[in-house]
């Protein structure tokens, strides 16, 4: 998997749950752990301040971040329930132990192979990969963009993906403000999302939760055959 540089990841060095989605996710984790007792893996979990959010909330939890980024790691907060662990998604079959809840908080459209079909399958393999880490109760939780074609559903995202994957490009998608420029990234659809859970069938899709439609330049919805973007959360088991 093609992976981002320290420049790039600068970007992401904040927190995307906001106090909506928090509610989002906060329903799910209280209906199906109603004593707040359990354990989580944070997949791509950066600086750790979701799992922070986590251990905050939940005084029984405990959690686990897991990034490949040794500048994000750094700027972990030390709590005596969080561990940390510098390795990749790719290596998930590797780790040990059992989680209760496993988090992939825009993640997944990070896993950039060599070619779009490459990095669908990268995205199933990802998914596939948790399943033997799951408890018996286990669930995961997934936040992604949904970025929902115009007429074409999928179009979206193989335009996007062809756009900022190529290294001829990056020049320009930098400047369109693509912080992923020359890597790529790999939003999917909401229908694609589905699809994609529904090939795994060892997973059930038990809540889906979206939020508004984000507002873009009527020029962006043309050129990249935009229907509407939203952020969506997955809860399955």
């Amino acid at each position: 998997m093609k992976q981002l540089e320290d420049s790039q990841l600068e970007t992401f060095d904040t927190e995307y749950v906001n106090e909506p989605r928090w509610k989002i996710i906060k329903e799910q984790i209280d209906r199906d752990f109603p004593e707040g007792d359990f354990t989580f893996l944070d997949v791509g979990g950066g600086n750790g301040k979701f799992a922070d959010k986590l251990l905050s909330h939940y005084p029984k939890a405990r959690g686990t971040v897991l990034d490949n980024s040794e500048l994000l790691l750094s700027r972990n907060q030390q709590n005596p329930r969080k561990s940390l662990i510098c390795d990749s998604v790719e290596n998930l079959s590797k780790l040990q132990g059992k989680y209760d809840i496993v988090c992939f908080n825009w993640l997944l459209h990070h896993l950039v192979g060599n070619s779009y079909s490459e990095t669908r399958k990268n995205i199933s393999t990802a998914l596939e990969a948790v399943i033997p880490l799951l408890s018996e109760r286990g669930r995961i939780s997934i936040f992604e963009n949904m970025y929902n074609g115009l007429i074409f559903d999928g179009l979206p995202s193989y335009l996007i993906f062809t756009l900022t994957s190529s290294k001829a490009l990056a020049g320009f998608t930098r400047k369109m403000g693509a912080n992923t420029a020359g890597v790529g990234v790999c939003f999917l659809s909401r229908k694609q999302w589905v699809e994609t859970v529904d090939k795994i069938t060892s997973l059930e899709l038990l809540k889906y939760t979206d939020d508004e439609k984000w507002n873009i330049q009527w020029k962006w919805n043309v050129f990249l055959h935009i229907g509407n973007i939203r952020c969506g959360h997955f809860w399955l088991e």
